[in-house]
């Protein structure tokens, strides 16, 4: 008897079955935000487009992209180039925007280590304190464009107060760990143990962030943490404006404080770690809930997030195109060298 030939699965088969659930739930809301509007409605916003306006957001998402990359820059402190961290950080946006948030972690952590050479503790550590500097100013704008809009939002006012709360927090937490440091920490564990937390995974993972950032020498850890707030600031405010522009290329009748407060929401909305292909669907959804809150109904909301969505996939390989760029400027210079030594 001969024995069978081992048959393999397809590759989609192996894929992880959250990652699977993530596929599922986001096809399943694009399909129904697509059922909200027809063909003939995307077709006809082809006539409200505004280039000037598309132009404006492309050349802001670009500059998005570059203070992103200026912030891993600034925080790492050790001698890569501005143009490898740019390349990097492209990389890791596009990995995050067209597979998964996971992916884009994973990419950016990967590349600084075998291209650059900088350790994953360090590159792990600016990519906490980022984070850190971009939730504050998340809060600051969520909190001044709630301000604005607050009696326009009766059913999401406990909500926003939770997520500042939240956020908060958490922010508290951190700064404690970086002012008081070990003590805070010696304590923080304590209470956790107290609570029965500290076997949860998400506690762990907390838990060993706070011990990179006491692990660092105070002034080191001050002096990024100022830096790195100062430029999230002007990565959110930059996020604000293409996000601002994004809504007037299919003119959205809603004022500036409606689009901040919407925005500084779909920022909070990205962390949550049920996306896959940069929100798809996710996004599509809250953006159509939140635009309808706001009595936005003059216009088809749905084909205009189904066309921007669009528009945003198209915005990232514009911005890849930097990649071939770079390579083809990097033989040059290594061309050059040659041809002098």
């Amino acid at each position: 008897m001969t024995d069978q030939p081992e048959r393999k699965l397809p590759a989609w088969w192996n894929v992880p079955a959250k990652d699977l659930f993530k596929i599922v739930l986001a096809l399943a809301l694009i399909v129904f935000v697509v059922s909200k509007t027809n063909l003939q409605n995307l077709i006809l916003l082809k006539d409200s487009l505004s280039w000037q306006w598309l132009w404006v957001s492309l050349m802001l998402y670009c500059l998005v992209t570059l203070a992103k990359g200026v912030q891993y820059w600034a925080l790492l402190g050790v001698q890569v180039s501005f143009r490898e961290t740019l390349k990097i950080v492209i990389i890791q946006n596009a990995m995050t925007n067209f597979v998964t948030n996971t992916a884009g972690i994973a990419s950016y952590m990967t590349l600084f280590k075998l291209e650059q050479n900088v350790n994953l503790r360090r590159s792990g550590l600016v990519f906490i304190l980022t984070k850190a500097g971009d939730m504050l100013a998340m809060v600051f704008f969520l909190a001044l464009s709630s301000l604005q809009v607050w009696a326009r939002i009766p059913l999401l006012q406990e909500m926003v107060i939770i997520l500042l709360l939240t956020a908060g927090a958490g922010l508290l937490i951190f700064w404690a760990a970086v002012f008081m440091r070990q003590r805070f920490v010696i304590q923080f564990r304590k209470l956790l143990h107290s609570l029965r937390l500290n076997p949860l995974g998400v506690v762990q993972r907390v838990l060993d962030m706070l011990d990179a950032i006491v692990a660092q020498e105070h002034k080191t850890i001050v002096s990024a943490l100022l830096k790195g707030t100062a430029l999230s600031f002007l990565y959110m405010t930059l996020t604000m404006a293409y996000s601002y522009s994004r809504f007037q290329i299919f003119p959205v009748p809603a004022d500036l404080w409606v689009i901040l407060f919407i925005t500084s929401i779909m920022q909070f909305i990205s962390i949550i770690p049920i996306q896959i292909f940069g929100g798809l669907g996710v996004s599509e959804l809250t953006l159509v809930y939140l635009f309808s809150l706001f009595g936005v109904t003059q216009v088809d909301i749905p084909a205009i997030v189904v066309a921007l969505r669009a528009l945003f996939y198209l915005f990232n390989l514009a911005v890849l195109v930097y990649l071939p760029v770079d390579a083809l400027l990097n033989k040059m210079k290594y061309r050059e060298s040659k041809s002098l030594s």
